[in-house]
């Protein structure tokens, strides 16, 4: 199954959207990191760190399940968790354990100082930014039983267990935010199935309520406690659709082409950027003695981007470390013409 031209063209915006994500979730753990060492000012950190996290991952909740429909239906079941497996639960795997061991060797230098033995709890407990994968696995398997249960109602079936999740209090524990973020993942569903909606999100008049909505709402989000409902509907919908418009506008423009290549790479930032950025934030403070935090915030964001990307390019041509990024095993989906197969790579969607 191939895309046509007309049909990538309109599904550029979703390349870019990620792009804009990814670089807040740098910024954000940045920003986090620089808190922790106190080399940040608290007021500043507590105003930038909210305002990042009251929509970022929401947006790549949306983004993910806006393709889950159409690769179900195109894998079938089978197909479809053996690409989740080798997508999301290897990378998980993978990468929990080398940042785990670099974070036990650089103990004397980081934040968090780690022993392995402790730290090997990573498969019920995910470290740092690995939360993201383990619950992004599960409510893709939580996504392929409601489909499977009823392909019409399977959709409407996804808002029915968060809201069940939300009333019993199943956000905590260990499918905590795999159930608080149930709700994003299944409006990407709605948004894959209702096109009108999303051309709707796309135009400029939308762009306005949407932006109007997400100010008034951040307002709210810093009133009152974040775990009330409405802080986990409106800025996260409002923030991501205001995203997904300029996202739409800087596909269409010239000089903003990097977004689309770190939308596309999104998932190779995601994994190595905070071995990158604390990486930066530990040289420029113990070698360097630098403690301004703007220098801080741009180079740790800069090279939490650059730096995997740069691996990346490394790794995937050379047999030695390309496991790090490819799913060893191979599967030819038999739907799938021979001239469309790739292997399994790691991505977001």
């Amino acid at each position: 199954m191939t895309i046509d031209k007309a049909t990538k063209s309109r599904l550029d915006w979703i390349d870019y959207a990620k792009g804009v994500g990814i670089i807040f979730v740098v910024f954000g753990h940045v920003i986090k990191g620089l808190n922790t060492a106190n080399l940040i000012d608290s007021k500043f950190y507590y105003y930038a760190v909210n305002f990042v996290y009251s929509f970022h991952m929401p947006l790549f909740f949306i983004l993910s399940g806006y393709f889950f429909y159409s690769s179900l239906k195109k894998r079938g079941n089978k197909s479809f968790m053996f690409n989740k497996l080798g997508t999301i639960a290897y990378p998980f795997l993978i990468w929990s354990i080398l940042q785990t061991i670099i974070e036990v060797k650089a103990s004397g230098y980081i934040n968090s100082p780690r022993s392995l033995w402790l730290s090997l709890d990573f498969l019920y407990k995910p470290k740092d930014q690995f939360w993201f994968l383990f619950a992004l696995f599960f409510i893709n398997v939580i996504g392929l039983l409601a489909f499977n249960f009823s392909k019409k109602w399977g959709m409407l079936l996804l808002f029915l267990i968060w809201a069940i999740g939300y009333s019993t209090n199943l956000q905590t524990g260990i499918f905590g935010k795999t159930f608080v973020n149930l709700i994003y993942f299944a409006v990407g569903i709605a948004l894959f199935k209702y096109q009108y909606i999303t051309e709707q999100i796309l135009k400029s008049r939308m762009f306005i309520l949407n932006a109007t909505i997400f100010c008034i709402s951040i307002y709210f989000y810093f009133t009152f406690p974040h775990n009330l409902w409405y802080n986990e509907i409106f800025p996260p919908l409002a923030g991501s659709f205001t995203i997904f418009y300029l996202s739409n506008v800087c596909a269409n423009k010239n000089g903003f082409k990097f977004l689309e290549y770190l939308g596309i790479n999104s998932i190779v930032i995601y994994l190595v950027h905070i071995i990158a950025s604390s990486g930066t934030r530990i040289i420029l403070a113990k070698a360097f003695h630098i403690t301004n935090p703007s220098v801080h915030i741009v180079l740790g964001t800069l090279t939490g981007l650059i730096v995997p990307l740069l691996f990346y390019n490394v790794a995937k041509k050379t047999k030695y470390l390309s496991w790090l990024f490819v799913f060893p095993i191979k599967q030819k989906p038999k739907n799938l013409a021979p001239s469309t197969y790739t292997p399994t790579t790691a991505r977001f969607t």
